[in-house]
């Protein structure tokens, strides 16, 4: 009896035993008869004359960001190398037709891309994340990427129309070029999943070869999408500037121009301060937005300077001399300014003069006409600069 059961034990196993190799045995054998003797810390080189062709290309998912502040430029990305290892090949008909292996990256010898340009530190790719796919013929592939942080040159001049240029330079480190080449099949840089950014536009990608350090480039050239900045900081100064221009149209009775004017100015130095936050901090490049911002500042405060010179006109004891050059500008306006239009001396207090004498509150008024004019030209002209320069 205890012989009857032990032998249907041992058949059993058995059965579960050779269930199992039908099921496993043609992965784990290939694995086994591949790695045996494999040895990944060396070339997969035939010759040693003969370097290892790494076919290079780059999958851009989308740009994560861009800090114009400190130069740190981060996308989302991951490099495809494609190579022949000639230990790894196999007849797939032996193994049940099993014509791919994937398998951890530890197990085979890869290439070490090294970011060249990196924001903080030098960077490795690989790190055992990333599986290699292993064909029958002994072609490999293996994707490693992530977040990729380089350092980038910034250049705002024409801030917030500004176009950068980027690059991610990586090599092989520790290969020289007798050791190992990349090879790139393609220029172009893969876009198949490429999500827009909502500040940058990405403009043009390529790839190019850096054949002295046996190095590849991913240039890529943004453009900043204006329409935030345009919107929240020029408007609004164009727009606080042409309001603090119609202070000349206050009546100088009414007491506040002066204060007026200096809260349009100080609301302008302030949206000045916002754009200066923005921009990098030095003096290489200077936005020409900062001196058009500038500008505007300046024409606010000497509108400032105006409306006291105006109001001090205008309150000025009628018992003093008027300045010669002031009486005979007055009366050239008012000269032309009666041959257009028939005043009767009542209706104008500040028109009341002799022949030898013009009053303080008609020069004030004259000044403010003068002021308006000349503040109006200098803002139409550094508009037009602005567009031009720009353009």
């Amino acid at each position: 009896m205890m012989q009857g059961i032990r032998i249907a034990v041992l058949f059993l196993t058995f059965l579960t035993c050779h269930a199992s190799d039908k099921n496993y045995t043609e992965s784990d054998i290939l694995f086994n008869d591949l790695f045996s003797n494999y040895k990944k810390d060396l070339l997969p080189q035939i010759n040693p004359r003969t370097p290892v062709v790494l076919n290079v290309s780059f999958l851009l998912m989308g740009i994560r960001e861009f800090d114009e502040m400190s130069g740190k430029f981060s996308v989302f990305g991951c490099f495809i190398f494609n190579w022949d290892d000639f230990r790894l090949k196999w007849n797939a008909s032996s193994y049940g037709d099993f014509r791919m292996l994937v398998i951890p990256e530890n197990n085979v010898w890869i290439p070490n891309p090294t970011l060249l340009n990196p924001y903080d530190n030098l960077k490795l790719f690989s790190g055992g994340k990333f599986p290699v796919s292993i064909g029958h013929k002994g072609n490999l592939v293996w994707a490693p990427g992530g977040i990729i942080s380089t350092v980038c040159d910034v250049d705002v001049t024409y801030y917030p129309f500004d176009v950068q240029v980027c690059q991610v330079l990586f090599l092989c480190w520790g290969y020289t070029h007798w050791s190992v080449v990349l090879n790139l099949p393609s220029s172009k840089v893969q876009m198949d999943f490429f999500s827009n950014h909502g500040e940058w536009e990405l403009v043009n990608t390529s790839m190019t070869s850096v054949g002295y350090i046996n190095a590849v480039s991913v240039d890529m050239k943004i453009r900043r999408r204006p329409g935030f900045v345009v919107l929240n900081f020029i408007l609004p100064v164009f727009f606080m500037v042409v309001l603090n221009l119609f202070v000349f149209v206050l009546p100088v009775d009414s007491g506040e121009r002066v204060s007026y004017s200096i809260t349009v100015l100080l609301a302008i130095a302030v949206f000045l301060t916002l754009v200066g936050e923005n921009l990098p901090k030095t003096s290489l490049q200077t936005a020409m937005l900062s001196y058009f911002l500038l500008s505007y500042l300046v024409i606010s405060s000497i509108i400032c300077v105006f409306v006291i010179i105006s109001s001090s006109i205008y309150y000025a004891d009628e018992k003093t001399t008027v300045f010669s050059p002031f009486v005979r500008i007055a009366k050239r306006c008012r000269l032309k300014k009666t041959s257009k239009y028939t005043l009767k001396e009542t209706d104008c207090d500040y028109l009341k003069e002799t022949n030898d004498r013009v009053s303080f509150k008609a020069i004030s008024k004259w000044f403010d006409c003068f002021a308006f004019n000349l503040c109006l030209i200098s803002i139409i002209a550094s508009i037009i600069l602005f567009v031009v320069v720009y353009n």
